[in-house]
């Protein structure tokens, strides 16, 4: 794998801040998941989906929304604004917008085809395969399941793209980069990402289409071309899920 880094400007943040930076979004992880293992069993009874969509909003506002507080406070200690961190001013934000939402539908088919060859070589060797939670939600055939997959669809493709982009190829990626270390930077972050998604059958292909953000991050220098790329790719496979499980739908 050969990234070309130096794109990219080095940052210059202090190791002890992104330390702290991260070491926040795990414990708001970690916290809210002991939160949400205590409450959804008690709370379960009062939601029709037996608290499923309570399970997402909460998790989104414990992870991707903090995970953006604590980098907008990050920034805040650093004197940096939001344009000078990411690239937000570099190049044509239509043209670079414009960009990324086609890399990232070009890149679902690929992404697809490498989940079915997964998905084929655990049924042969009989290892069970969690299904995406949207394809749960089109499988239930329950009234309001539209309500919730309108909720997952502004989720995912508006809030997860925008803080895991800042988070994984934003602040990991680049910090470790800039310690000298691009390769273990680049890897690294994508494993994380994967990781991330607590999804094994789609851990490959995510871990390669992390890989591949990498990669437009250094060829654009702006974190746009990441954060629409990742929406449309999200915004596609939602598509499909829906295409594919229409029947299922009330």
């Amino acid at each position: 794998m050969i990234i070309k880094t130096g794109t990219v400007p080095n940052k210059g943040w202090n190791n002890r801040d992104v330390f702290l930076l991260l070491t926040g979004v795990f414990y708001c992880v970690f916290f809210s998941h002991v939160l949400l293992v205590f409450f959804r069993p008690r709370v379960k009874d009062l939601f029709a989906d037996g608290g499923q969509l309570f399970s997402i909003v909460f998790s989104i506002f414990t992870f991707q929304g903090a995970t953006v507080l604590l980098i907008a406070l990050f920034l805040y200690t650093q004197r940096m604004s939001w344009k000078k961190a990411f690239g937000f001013h570099i190049g044509s934000p239509l043209t670079v917008l414009i960009q990324g939402v086609l890399l990232g539908v070009a890149a679902f088919p690929v992404s697809l085809l490498l989940v079915a060859l997964i998905r084929w070589i655990f049924e042969s060797l009989q290892v069970g395969a969690e299904p995406q939670e949207v394809i749960k939600m089109l499988q239930q055939k329950e009234a309001g399941v539209w309500l919730r997959i309108v909720f997952i669809g502004v989720f995912s493709v508006l809030i997860a793209p925008i803080a895991e982009e800042i988070l994984f190829r934003g602040v990991i990626y680049v910090h470790v980069r800039d310690m000298g270390f691009p390769k273990i930077a680049a890897i690294g972050s994508a494993v994380l990402f994967g990781m991330v998604h607590s999804n094994r059958v789609a851990f490959i292909p995510l871990v390669l289409f992390a890989l591949f953000l990498v990669l437009l991050y250094e060829r654009y220098a702006n974190l746009i071309v990441c954060i629409a790329t990742h929406a449309s790719f999200n915004a596609a496979n939602l598509l499909f899920s829906i295409l594919m499980n229409g029947e299922n739908i009330p």
